[in-house]
């Protein structure tokens, strides 16, 4: 008879579930890994850091961050697609991983749908245009008219083809009828040093990354992505009072596990965030860092992703028109 290995995996993970009286059913006493596919100091970063001490707290198993850097957060998501799915290994990630097979220049070796299983929306975020502290551009408007004049010639740094990063500048261009040209590079990290540095013209790096280099007078805030401004920097208007009428570009931040997980791990790993979502810490870490928490579980968010990715799918598209 042939046995089905995942179906057998599957089935010893259940056992050892009900079987513990631990918190968490903890594989040979490994650690929750939580992997994120962006640069240290990204909101992505700074959520699994801030995360894994509450969840290690409520789960009673320890939880580490692991940054895999590369290809538009396809390195560190290959990685998760290709774990043993027993809730060992997760990863955080935001809207463009479900844009990857739209971006990416060649074929992906997992399906961004298909291979995970979510486990929960945490929150959402914004972008900011940001320039150099140097920079002649005192206005979106400024830039605006000079991308106008140049085309081709204002560059824009991004931490990779098809990030959120590249498609807020990429519906910019699309919004105004201009032709920044992309720069990417591997991660958040090198954009916006190279932006502070003067290398490229602009960049627009997530509101928790760019706000602290901005406050230290190193980069100017031209525009914020949202709807609507943010109380911790209500100086810093949205994109579309600057100038770009209709403009709005909000991403999420999510946690995912490897497809065939079982349920009920994703449903403890989502019932533990649940409580954390509540908690006053988590709304004043969100608030620090200009996000908005947006909680949704396993199963609602697993159904509103279509409506999550749709706009920035259209982005997406015409990004590679």
């Amino acid at each position: 008879m042939k046995i089905n290995r995942r179906a057998l995996l599957q089935y010893a993970v259940h056992a050892s579930w009900f079987a513990t009286p631990c918190l968490w059913a903890q594989p040979a006493g490994r650690p929750i890994r939580i992997i994120v596919p962006a640069s240290p100091g990204s909101s992505l970063d700074l959520m699994a850091r801030y995360l894994s001490g509450p969840l290690r707290d409520g789960l009673g198993t320890d939880v580490v961050v692991e940054n895999k850097v590369g290809a538009n957060g396809v390195i560190g998501a290959d990685f998760v697609a290709k774990s043993t799915p027993d809730g060992t290994t997760l990863l955080l990630t935001s809207v463009h991983h479900y844009l990857s097979k739209v971006v990416a220049e060649g074929a992906l070796p997992y399906d961004p749908e298909r291979d995970f299983t979510p486990v929960a929306r945490l929150a959402n975020g914004t972008n900011m245009v940001v320039v150099p502290a140097s920079s002649p551009y005192k206005t979106l408007e400024d830039m605006v008219q000079d991308m106008k004049s140049r085309p081709g010639q204002v560059t824009f740094g991004s931490s990779g083809s098809g990030s959120t990063t590249h498609l807020c500048s990429a519906l910019l261009n699309q919004m105004t009828h201009t032709e920044a040209k992309n720069i990417p590079y591997r991660g958040t990290a090198g954009a916006t040093t190279d932006a502070v540095g003067g290398q490229v013209d602009f960049t627009c790096q997530s509101t928790s990354t760019a706000l602290p280099l901005v406050k230290a007078g190193r980069l100017r805030a031209l525009g914020q992505t949202g709807k609507r401004r943010l109380e911790g920097i209500p100086d810093v208007p949205t994109v579309a009072e600057a100038g770009v009428a209709g403009y709005e570009a909000v991403f999420f931040l999510a946690l995912l596990a490897p497809v065939g997980t079982p349920a009920p791990i994703i449903n403890r790993l989502s019932d533990s965030l649940v409580k954390i979502a509540g908690t006053s810490a988590f709304k004043e870490f969100c608030a620090m860092q200009q996000l908005a928490p947006d909680f949704a579980d396993a199963q609602a968010f697993n159904a509103q992703i279509p409506g999550n990715v749709a706009r920035w799918l259209q982005i997406a598209k015409a990004s590679k028109q």
